[in-house]
């Protein structure tokens, strides 16, 4: 269950080295980054306006359940991050678990540099994170156009669906990969978490991925965007899931996004 109230500054207490970088700084917040340290692995990264709600989100809101999911986790994880957007969740991760082995999918070309430079910064990591700047499908299509905000910043809304958000006006085209490729190419027998946050892909990806290969993946956690009445829905996508053995739960992020999480049962 995503936090709120007092319980997002504990996670932040919890989850950061040096919590009063946010909490004395309000004032400026809108007009430099902020430089956070991770505990108990330390990894430093800047956050820059643009991606203040993401990091409340990810290291406050808790929308990860990070605490659950390192529970489910073996000590040296094989995961896969489908929208990686800046990375923060990654380094979420690699600040509990050291040695998780992540492979890391974002087409966004902000957000590639910016992942670019946290693993130049941060030289502990760049074995632990293999980063491709490719958007994700289930079918194949050899490349797809992205719909993103007209600007320079960091980008977490960018969508295949034009009108996902109003702000996305620019339209891009990127690379794409499959899921199945990626599993394929990973060659682990087990991917031990599939992480997804990827603007309404979510449901291409796992409706046109073999059902054999989830047998694979052992941890699904996806941000699930309600879209239309038919099976691009939070109730539909649960029931498709369990039929391939997750036992499921998920909790509210906003009026159209919840929080899913899949665990082999």
């Amino acid at each position: 269950m995503p936090k709120s109230g007092l319980s997002r500054y504990l996670e932040l207490f919890k989850n950061v080295a040096n919590p009063a970088e946010y909490l004395s700084n309000k004032v400026v917040r809108k007009k430099r980054p902020l430089t956070i340290v991770t505990k108990p692995n330390a990894v430093e990264f800047k956050v820059s306006p643009s991606l203040y709600l993401v990091f409340k989100e990810i290291f406050m809101v808790d929308v990860y359940n990070i605490d659950y999911l390192i529970s489910l986790l073996p000590s040296s994880p094989t995961v896969i991050d489908i929208g990686a957007n800046a990375g923060f969740f990654d380094i979420l991760l690699l600040s509990k678990l050291k040695d998780s082995k992540i492979y890391a999918y974002e087409p966004v070309p902000s957000n590639v540099l910016y992942i670019e430079s946290l693993l130049k910064e941060n030289n502990w990591i760049r074995s632990q994170v293999k980063l491709f700047p490719k958007a994700v499908t289930g079918a194949d299509s050899g490349g797809l156009e992205l719909f993103m905000e007209d600007t320079a910043d960091n980008q977490v809304v960018a969508s295949v669906f034009n009108g996902f958000n109003v702000n996305n006006t620019k339209k891009i085209k990127v690379e794409s990969i499959t899921l199945t490729q990626i599993i394929n190419d990973i060659g682990s027998k087990t991917i031990d978490l599939l992480k997804m946050d990827c603007e309404g892909s979510e449901y291409d990806i796992v409706y046109n991925t073999p059902k054999e290969l989830f047998e694979r993946i052992t941890n699904l956690f996806i941000e699930v965007h309600d879209i239309d009445k038919e099976k691009n829905n939070i109730q539909y996508f649960d029931s498709y899931i369990k039929s391939m053995g997750y036992k499921t739960t998920y909790s509210p992020i906003n009026d159209f996004c919840w929080a899913f999480e899949g665990v082999k049962s």
